[in-house]
């Protein structure tokens, strides 16, 4: 079951229903049981996976609470031996279900090109027997990379002396809450349990939020990331040639896909938890208008990047050490990044690039603060410029440029077609097949359509007092934001297509 298919429309509402004629711990049950029902939808065995770690992180906690709590603190060697072995079941079932197979297929490929390079350099009595390895048939659980997060967090906060959480059936709501539970947002325990005695009463103006953030989800996947996807998919699996126009269309392509697609699950999910009163972290922040790759990682999946800013950078060492260290922990932070969304060297390398760019950036914005650039600056009369709009637009286009070009790499199956489309970005040559695809499919339109809704909507919560005389009294909330979902929903239900739901990007994760 995902969000845009016809299941989940019947699905929700009646746990909604349910949902409101119920309280205390009964709804917390109803809220548990609809969970595992939506995640056993996919494949049953796995809920006992996700049921057993719930249980064992629940106790670890509350017996690393007890421990932390003593006179020796969180310094004792029952406080570091609890969150040690808390730390390695949950990272070591994310490692055994997703990489399991990597880890053996590069360590015998590995082997069997020593096996080929001895062969040719030594002796016969030294050659060595390649190895036939074997392959595991491991079907990797669904959103075990966010839950696994979650958890780290849950048991790395109780170490640095945040309260557990002692209700059991809290706790079960918090790991399986099914509007966040596929591929989130990373939630906080303290903030997402502290909502569940008294979430938010469902008025109008909530439920019009709620249903107005899933309309516009259920827009962006149905009518734009999925035509989208249909479109570029094949020039991501191509070996041969790709013209220059194309290779820089099918980039461009999914840079808007992978937004509007995952952004969409976000928007959905927020949308459903509203309904129930219950608010999630926003999880983007307008990142295609970044100033640079910094700016891009503060509003791009914000969950998971505030995650391995707390618990992977800063767990390093941050940037209170010298510039080397500091370094050494962007770039690393980054890696794990990219190592995080899925099973293939071509990820490492994606988050490898980032943090490269991460580290450039940062001796960028440095330079531009030190004194030395600013009398270089004021002597050539330009110290005002940077800032002024060219340069603005100019450091968004970059940012774009390298946003293009390193999502070719997280896109590709592997680097021989990442680089097939480089090869073709950097030729600007050949024929464009592409753009009569995308004309006939109408994106243009409605994306275009999309763009002006979302851009007035953003102008209006930014500029909120122009328009209070177009404020509903009753309802208490703009006319602008019931025009952009009307309008949306109109174009919905022209654009979608009677296909199959196609699921979300990040589901693979």
């Amino acid at each position: 079951m995902i969000f845009s298919s016809l299941t989940y429309l019947f699905f929700l509402p009646l746990v909604v229903f349910l949902y409101w004629r119920t309280k205390g711990s009964v709804r917390m049950w109803l809220l548990i049981i609809a969970s595992y029902y939506f995640y056993m939808s996919w494949l049953p065995a796995y809920g006992l996976l996700l049921l057993g770690m719930t249980v064992i992180n629940w106790v670890i906690g509350e017996a690393l609470f007890k421990v932390v709590n003593k006179p020796e603190g969180k310094k004792s060697a029952a406080a570091k031996a609890l969150l040690a072995l808390g730390l390695a079941l949950n990272i070591g079932s994310l490692f055994y279900y997703k990489y399991t197979n990597f880890i053996i297929q590069t360590f015998a490929g590995t082997w069997n090109w020593l096996c080929e390079l001895l062969t040719v350099v030594t002796p016969p009595a030294l050659h060595m027997q390649p190895w036939d390895y074997p392959v595991f048939q491991i079907l990797l659980p669904l959103a075990i990379s966010f839950f696994v997060f979650e958890f780290v967090h849950y048991l790395v906060d109780i170490y640095r002396g945040d309260k557990p959480v002692s209700n059991f059936t809290h706790f079960m709501v918090f790991s399986s809450f099914f509007p966040s539970q596929i591929a989130g947002p990373i939630k906080r325990y303290q903030e997402f349990v502290d909502q569940l005695p008294k979430p938010e009463p469902l008025t109008s103006t909530l439920a019009a939020e709620g249903i107005g953030l899933f309309i516009q989800g259920l827009f962006k996947k149905v009518a734009i990331a999925d035509p989208i996807g249909s479109l570029i998919f094949p020039y991501y699996g191509q070996t041969t040639a790709i013209s220059g126009p194309d290779a820089w269309l099918a980039s461009i392509g999914f840079v808007i896909q992978v937004y509007c697609d995952f952004s969409a699950y976000t928007d959905m999910g927020r949308g459903s938890a509203l309904l129930m009163g219950i608010r999630l972290p926003e999880n983007f922040d307008l990142p295609y208008l970044a100033r640079d790759i910094s700016d891009f990682w503060r509003r791009w999946h914000m969950s998971l990047s505030f995650w391995l800013r707390d618990y992977v950078f800063i767990a390093l060492g941050g940037s209170k050490k010298d510039r080397w260290v500091t370094w050494r922990n962007l770039f690393a932070t980054m890696v794990v990044c990219g190592f995080w969304h899925g099973v293939g060297w071509h990820y490492i390398i994606f988050g490898a690039i980032q943090g490269l760019g991460m580290i450039v950036n940062r001796e960028w914005r440095l330079l531009l603060r030190s004194s030395q650039w600013r009398l270089f600056a004021k002597q050539m009369h330009f110290e005002h410029r940077l800032n002024n709009s060219f340069f603005q637009v100019l450091n968004l286009l970059i940012t774009w440029v390298f946003i293009a070009f390193t999502f070719v790499v997280f896109r590709a199956p592997d680097m021989t077609r990442a680089f097939n489309i480089f090869e073709g970005m950097l030729s600007f040559h050949g024929e464009c097949q592409l753009w009569e695809p995308i004309i006939k499919a109408g994106l243009i339109p409605i994306t275009s359509v999309y763009l002006l809704a979302w851009l007035v909507t953003e102008y209006v919560k930014r500029h909120p007092e122009p328009f209070r005389f177009i404020r509903d009294p009753q309802l208490g909330y703009k006319y602008p934001f019931k025009l952009a979902t009307w309008t949306a929903a109109i174009i919905l239900t022209i654009a979608a297509r009677p296909l199959a739901a196609v699921p979300f990007l990040y589901f693979q994760f």
